[in-house]
Formats: structure tokens, C-alpha cells, sequence
């Protein structure tokens, strides 16, 4: 076997291969804020102008008149990642935008698109990663990133400080969560050697890093309003995938040029393709069997490393098994099920945001804008006209929102075990 082929198990000196740093899957160093090479100035140039675009309907326009850039120019990872980014947001412009939705994705996005999707093993939508990780910029040399106020979106569809915020407090939580990877691998290690108060230690600092995160969660009303998010910045992180009603019935053509191109649907932007959330349903084993796959379904939506992290965090992670066999340390058993608890605590909270930013505003109709067009808020609205439409409520990942997100929160809670 070839010195690079070794498998790496998950540890702290193993988290760069797996593309994790200190701030956890946030880059170590902040996203370039352009591609430094002259080639890619018409993306440049688009995405620079993407609000403005978008609002006077001249997105298609300029993308159609688009040459078909190569990806050969690309050469650091930071630079793949740009290019991806930049490229999946304005190909959410390019759908999106207009009455109706464009079913046809053209070469000039398309054949790059695939190229840096392939190369970052993810898939060729506006995931994420995309939105989220490879998407924002310090306020500032030494900013603190566990702190929202402190970093920006690079890019967003609207232009809006509302948007922007969106997506910096899911980073400022992935920056939170950093030293948590760290410690719960430690505690992994931990059991190895019968280290009873490390384990400890690691689950009461995951219990209170989780309660931190959901603070930072509920800092969302801050900045971002749920009008706003529902019928203005929503629509632009829908994927193709269930978008029938929203104008998409086949998904989307991810049109190559030369008679070549294929239909696709994909999960449109969700945080349930944050890698954060389902490292500790791993470390703590929490079983989601009952979400119909998926949360399995997720991880091609994640960066390639980051997915072999979970599926390798999986493989070995051995901290319910070992409480399981020790029920008699009350100490050790009441850690367990306090960061079982605080994760389920979480996601209570997040329920609570959906229900503020989507379920609400849903039943109360778009504000006349005298401006008509199809797309996932507007055909979530004319869903919901009564109470229990709630059901039928559908997530930008094309899941029926409220009774997954429930399920997940049940079956984390069923990880807890009794004395």
C-alpha cells in the first residue's frame, strides 16, 4: 500500500486531512474574496452585479452571453472553492429569477459547474458549503468568528444585510463548535483507556457548547426578518428536486453544449447539510433510522472530506457503548444523557426558528409586490390555507419540513439511557 493510501482515522492531528481546522469545517483561512486570475473576470464581473441583476431581471441575459470558462486555471483548493461558490449562486440566480422559473441551466455555468462539483465532490447546486463555508469574510485581521457580528456574506442574491446574516450565524456557529470536534474525538480516545473523568469532561463541554450554539440561533431575529426571508431570500436556496408546484416538474437541465446534458434534481441549500450536526449525532450515536435516509442522503451534499469525517467518526465511535456498559457511574451516565439532551434541546430551537420564518409567514401571504412569479414561496403559500397544511410544508431540501424535523429531535432524544 502507497504511504498515501493509509487509511486516517478520525483524530486531532488527522482533522487537516479530513479538511477540518480549528474553526471546525469553516476553511482555517478566510475564502478568497476574488479569483485572482484574469480569465475568470466575467464571473467576476456577474456575480459582483448579481443583486442588481436579479432585480431587474437581467441575469439570464448576461449569463447566456457567457463564454464557456475552463477549469484548468484553478489550482489551489481556495480557488476550486471560489469558483464553486460564485458559480452555484449564480445559477441559483439563473433559475430563480423571472415569473417563471428557467428549467435549463446553460453550458457556460454548467460544463464549470460539474467540473468544480466533481473535483470538490459535492454535488452541482447551491449546497451548503457553497453558501455557507466557502462563503464569507472577516470584519477585520484577528475578528473572533464564534461571533456573528463579525464576519459577512461575500455574496448573497438579494444584496441584503438580512441574507448575510442568514448565512453567518450557521458560520458562526460551525466556529463555535471548532475545540467541540477536538474534545469529543479526545473522548473517543478516552474510552480506549478506561479514562472515565475526560469523558466526562468532553460530554459536559458538548452539553454547553450545544447550549451556546443555540443561543447563537436565536440571534437570528436580530438582523434577519421572516418576511423578508420567506419570500425574498428563500426562493433562492431551493433546490430542483419535489419543485413541481414551484415550476420545476423534471428538476432541472444541466445543459453541456453540443447536444450533450442530462435532467437533474438536487436538494436545494439546507443546514441539514451542515457536517456540525451530524458529528454529534455520530460521536453520541444517536440512530435516525426513521428519517427515510436522509441524513445519509446529506453527506453527498457535504465536501467529499467532510463526508468520509462522519462515515469515519461512525466507524468508531464508541462513547454510548462504553456508558452503556458503565450505567452504574451516575456521573458518567448523567453527562451522556445531559449532552444528549442539550442536543435535542437544539434542535427543539431550530424547530422553533422554522416555525417563526416559514410556517408563520406562510399562512399570512405574500405582500403585494404587484410583481408575480412561481417559485417555492409562492406555491408553499397557496399550500398552506389552513392549519393542518402545516403537514405538507416543504423544506428548500424538498422534505416535508415540521414532522422531519420532529422525528430527528425524537430520535435524538431515544439515544438517552436509563440508570
Amino acid at each position: 500500500m502507497s504511504p498515501h493510501k493509509i487509511p486516517v482515522l478520525p483524530s486531532s492531528a488527522a482533522l487537516p486531512q479530513y479538511g477540518i481546522s480549528k474553526n471546525g469545517f469553516l476553511p482555517d483561512e478566510p475564502p478568497l474574496s476574488r479569483l485572482s486570475h484574469d480569465y475568470y473576470q466575467p464571473w467576476e464581473n456577474i456575480v459582483e452585479k448579481l443583486p442588481t441583476l436579479i432585480e431587474t431581471q437581467q441575469i439570464r441575459q448576461w449569463v447566456d452571453e457567457l463564454s464557456i470558462l475552463d477549469t484548468s486555471c484553478l489550482h489551489s483548493e481556495p480557488e476550486w472553492q471560489r469558483a464553486h461558490s460564485i458559480l452555484a449562486i449564480i445559477a441559483q440566480g439563473y433559475i430563480w429569477t423571472g415569473p417563471e422559473p428557467s428549467e435549463r441551466l446553460p453550458p457556460a455555468i454548467t460544463v464549470p459547474f460539474l467540473k468544480t462539483a466533481e473535483h470538490l465532490e459535492v454535488h452541482p447546486v447551491a449546497t451548503y458549503a457553497a453558501l455557507n463555508l466557502w462563503n464569507w469574510r472577516p470584519l477585520g485581521e484577528e475578528a473572533d468568528l464564534k461571533r456573528p457580528e463579525n464576519m459577512v456574506a461575500l455574496h448573497t442574491a438579494t444584496g441584503s444585510d438580512d441574507e448575510s446574516w442568514f448565512f453567518i450565524i450557521s458560520d458562526a456557529m460551525e466556529a463555535r463548535a471548532g475545540p467541540l470536534i477536538e474534545a469529543m474525538l479526545g473522548a473517543i480516545e478516552a474510552v480506549e483507556c478506561d479514562d472515565i473523568p475526560t469523558i466526562i469532561d468532553a460530554l459536559q463541554y458538548l452539553a454547553r457548547g450545544m447550549d451556546s450554539i443555540g443561543q447563537l440561533l436565536e440571534r437570528m431575529d436580530e438582523r434577519c426578518d421572516p418576511q423578508m426571508f420567506y419570500h425574498t431570500i428563500r426562493p433562492f436556496l431551493a433546490g430542483s428536486m419535489n419543485m413541481a408546484a414551484a415550476g420545476l416538474p423534471n428538476g432541472v437541465f444541466y445543459d453541456e453544449g453540443n447536444g450533450k446534458g442530462s435532467w437533474r434534481q438536487y436538494r436545494g441549500g439546507s443546514n441539514g447539510q451542515s457536517s456540525l450536526l451530524q458529528f454529534f449525532d455520530a460521536v453520541l450515536s444517536v440512530d435516525h433510522s426513521r428519517g427515510g435516509g436522509f441524513h445519509a442522503e446529506m453527506r453527498g451534499y457535504m465536501p467529499g472530506p467532510h463526508a468520509r469525517f462522519l462515515d469515519d467518526v461512525e466507524a468508531i465511535a464508541n462513547i454510548r457503548s462504553y456508558v452503556d456498559s458503565h450505567r452504574d457511574n451516575t456521573e458518567l451516565l448523567a453527562a451522556f444523557n445531559n449532552a444528549v439532551a442539550a442536543l435535542s434541546g437544539f434542535r427543539d430551537k431550530h424547530i422553533a426558528l422554522v416555525t417563526r420564518y416559514i410556517v408563520i409567514p406562510s399562512r399570512m401571504g405574500k405582500p403585494d409586490t404587484g410583481f408575480k412569479r412561481r417559485d417555492i414561496a409562492s406555491a408553499s403559500t397557496e399550500l398552506v390555507t389552513h392549519k393542518s397544511r402545516t403537514q405538507e410544508l416543504v423544506g428548500t431540501g424538498g422534505t416535508k419540513l415540521i414532522p422531519f424535523l420532529r422525528t430527528s429531535r425524537d430520535e435524538t432524544n431515544e439515544a438517552k439511557m436509563t440508570h
